[in-house]
């Protein structure tokens, strides 16, 4: 082991689908652990959320790099069986069924427990392996609405809105990564394994904790924090603005050239302000509109504000800063090409294995996995012939 393959020697059995699941197995993959990902005939869902380039579209590049791929249908004979003999060696075995099917497929954690006792087994779905809500299937946009995210990102319109990336996917891969790893820690002293139940309700529950507590402290919606913190407009775009501190207003004021703003007693604290943003809101973004975004930023700055340009992801690539500190290393992956891949904090350009390992073909290491588990090629014919098996033309 090393700090830039802590992992490797760890095998980790992915047969998920989706985001959540496979980023979580993506992490130890990362890390140098073997990950075996198992895919349908028609390949891993998510490789048909976005445009395809080669087969892989950016959720799937980012969701399964370094991994290895083998295509098994376990509606036909063998694959469930060839399952069971992968989970035999594997650490951790990730799945995304929604709860019920694993088991009725025979790969659930029972099953597995049979051939493999301490298995780290990490179930991820949408509502979780237990209660009146566990059959429900659950997309991001379907966990933001009912964890209370989108009630707290509204738009001009005062509409909820979903935040347009995968947080509960995403966050719930890093959850139940972080989750499998404490497992990892304490497994020397079990004498079985675990069941790690990840579901996106519960992830989004503890990601949004502060506002939940919040929520229920104040008795109702919680208040605008920090008002007039937010985001504006201005001759050219757009700019958010930040203040932690009261002196910080009166600065903001007088910087927008304003400062009869800070004067008014209706804005004398965060308190009053949130109260009366709708008539400090307008005003605000009234003066901001006659100067550009860089003409305000570097205002702000002077003046120790908090202030940024909202930038696009042209602009975030093309900043000096990212460019210096390397946040978007270039890739190569064969078949689509040269692009920015950003960096997973503390995983330094050396660490990253996207340039090693491309995220794999449907069943590109089929015929490679099953070969290292020891079957001849007259077996593998009999998988392929009887449609367990499929691999790449």
């Amino acid at each position: 082991m090393s700090f830039r393959f802590p992992y490797k020697g760890l095998k980790i059995l992915d047969i998920s689908q989706g985001f959540a699941g496979p980023y979580c197995a993506g992490m130890f993959a990362m890390y140098g652990a073997d990950v075996t990902k198992v895919e349908p005939p028609e390949g891993d869902w998510i490789r048909g959320i976005g445009r395809a380039f080669n087969g892989q579209t950016p959720l799937s590049i980012v969701a399964n790099r370094a991994k290895r791929s083998i295509c098994l249908n376990f509606k036909k004979d063998g694959a469930v069986e060839l399952v069971l003999e992968m989970a035999k060696t594997a650490d951790i075995m990730v799945e995304s069924f929604r709860p019920g099917v694993a088991a009725r497929l025979g790969v659930g954690f029972e099953s597995i427990k049979t051939v493999n006792p301490k298995i780290i087994y990490v179930a991820v779905s949408g509502f979780g392996q237990q209660g009146p809500y566990s059959t429900r299937p659950g997309s991001d946009t379907v966990i933001q609405s009912f964890s209370g995210l989108s009630s707290v990102n509204r738009g001009s319109d005062g509409a909820p809105h979903r935040i347009e990336v995968l947080v509960s996917d995403t966050t719930t891969g890093v959850y139940a990564f972080q989750a499998a790893q404490a497992a990892l820690a304490g497994r020397e002293t079990e004498d079985q394994g675990t069941l790690i139940d990840a579901s996106l309700t519960k992830t989004m529950g503890a990601f949004l904790a502060p506002k939940i507590i919040e929520y229920y402290l104040e008795g109702g919606d919680p208040r605008i924090l920090n008002a007039p913190a937010g985001s504006y407009e201005t001759a050219d775009g757009f700019i958010g603005i930040a203040l932690v501190k009261e002196p910080q207003f009166r600065v903001i004021c007088e910087c927008l050239g304003a400062p009869e703003l800070a004067d008014d007693p209706r804005y004398q604290n965060f308190e009053t302000r949130a109260k009366h943003m709708d008539t400090l809101g307008p005003a605000i973004a009234k003066n901001l509109r006659v100067k550009t975004s860089m003409e305000w930023v570097k205002a702000f700055r002077e003046h120790d504000i908090l202030a940024d340009n909202i930038n696009n992801f042209g602009e975030w690539l093309n900043d000096e800063h990212v460019k210096a500190t390397n946040m978007a290393p270039l890739i190569h992956v064969d078949g689509i090409g040269v692009f920015p891949f950003p960096a997973i904090p503390g995983m330094t350009p050396d660490h990253d294995r996207s340039n090693e390992r491309p995220p794999p073909a449907v069943g590109e290491h089929g015929h490679e996995i099953l070969t290292d588990m020891g079957f001849d090629q007259t077996y593998i014919d009999h998988l392929l012939a009887n449609g367990a098996l499929a691999l790449p033309e």
